[in-house]
C-alpha cells in the first residue's frame, strides 16, 4: 500500500470526525475502510464520501500521518486492530459500512515461495480480514449496516502464477459468503467484489520471486472503476459484485466450463 493524500469530498476532511461527533443527533452513515491510503482505498474514500457517508480510513501508521481522517491500524495485529476500532467510535459514534480493502500479494510459482510467504499473505488478506470483521461486527448490527470485501477473480477461480494470493482470497470469499446466512436475520448485509485486474492495483508492488513484471492477462478497470462498483453495490444492497469484463467472463465461464476456464486462462498468462 502507497500514501495518497486524499482529495477533499463533500465534508471537509479535518471536519469528517472531529467535526461530525460535535453535530447533536447525527444522521450521516459511517463507513470505514480498511487500506484507505492505497490506490483502490483513496479512491473509496473519495466516493463514500460523495454518497453521504462520514468516512474513517484505516492504515499502517506510517501511512496516516497527520490525516485526522484516518486512523492508525496494522491488521495482522490484534491489539492494533481492536485500539483503531474502539478510537473510529469514539469519534464517530457507529460504523454502518465495514470495507476491508486492505490487501497484499505475492507473484510467482509455488515452488518459489516458502511457508513463510504464504503466512504473511494469509495473515493480510484473510486472518486481517477476520480480525477486522469480529471488531466492528457489534456496531454494524447495531446499524443494520453491511459488510464489504473487496475480493478478486482470484478469490473464485484459479489465476496462474499466485497461488498464495488465490489461496488467501478463497479464504476471505469464503468467510464472507458463509457469514451471509449466518447474519441474515440480523438486518445486516454482506455484498463480496470481485474486480478483474486493477491498473496501478497492489499487482505493480507485490513480492515478485519469479521476476515476472506482470502475471495477468485480460482488460484492466481502474482504482475509481472499482469504487464506483463498491459504492452502487453498498447502495443497491447487492450479494456480488463483479468489476469488469474479465471479471464477469471468468465467473461464468469458471463454473460453467471450468476446464475450458483452465485452459484459457493458462494459454493466456503463459504468453
Amino acid at each position: 500500500m502507497t500514501a495518497a493524500r486524499i482529495a477533499p469530498g463533500p465534508l471537509r476532511v479535518r471536519d469528517t470526525l472531529r467535526g461530525a461527533v460535535r453535530v447533536a443527533g447525527m444522521t450521516q452513515p459511517v463507513a470505514v475502510i480498511t487500506g484507505a491510503a492505497g490506490a483502490i482505498g483513496s479512491r473509496l474514500v473519495v466516493r463514500f464520501r460523495e454518497a453521504g457517508y462520514v468516512v474513517v480510513g484505516l492504515d499502517l501508521p506510517a501511512l496516516v500521518g497527520d490525516d485526522e481522517a484516518m486512523v492508525g491500524c496494522d491488521i495482522t495485529d490484534e491489539a492494533s486492530v481492536a485500539g483503531a476500532f474502539e478510537q473510529v467510535l469514539e469519534r464517530a459514534g457507529r460504523i454502518d459500512v465495514l470495507v476491508n480493502n486492505a490487501g497484499i500479494s505475492a507473484i510467482g510459482a509455488f515452488a518459489d515461495h516458502g511457508v513463510d510467504v504464504h503466512r504473511r499473505v494469509m495473515e493480510v488478506d484473510y486472518l486481517g480480514v477476520v480480525a477486522c470483521t469480529q471488531a466492528a461486527l457489534p456496531a454494524v448490527v447495531a446499524s443494520r449496516g453491511r459488510l464489504v470485501l473487496i475480493g478478486s477473480v482470484t478469490g473464485f477461480a484459479p489465476v496462474l502464477g499466485r497461488p498464495a494470493y488465490v489461496a488467501a482470497k478463497h479464504a476471505a470469499t469464503g468467510l464472507y459468503e458463509a457469514l451471509r446466512p449466518e447474519l441474515a436475520g440480523s438486518g445486516v448485509g454482506v455484498t463480496v467484489v470481485h474486480p478483474t485486474f486493477v491498473t496501478g492495483g497492489m499487482g505493480e508492488a507485490a513480492d515478485r520471486a519469479s521476476g515476472t513484471e506482470r502475471a495477468t492477462s485480460g482488460p484492466e478497470v481502474t482504482s475509481d472503476d472499482v469504487a464506483r462498483a463498491v459504492v452502487d453495490g453498498v447502495v443497491r444492497r447487492r450479494e456480488r459484485v463483479l468489476v469488469g469484463r474479465t471479471a464477469r467472463l471468468s465467473w461464468y465461464v469458471s463454473r460453467l466450463f471450468p476446464r475450458l476456464y483452465v485452459r484459457l486462462m493458462t494459454r493466456r498468462l503463459a504468453r
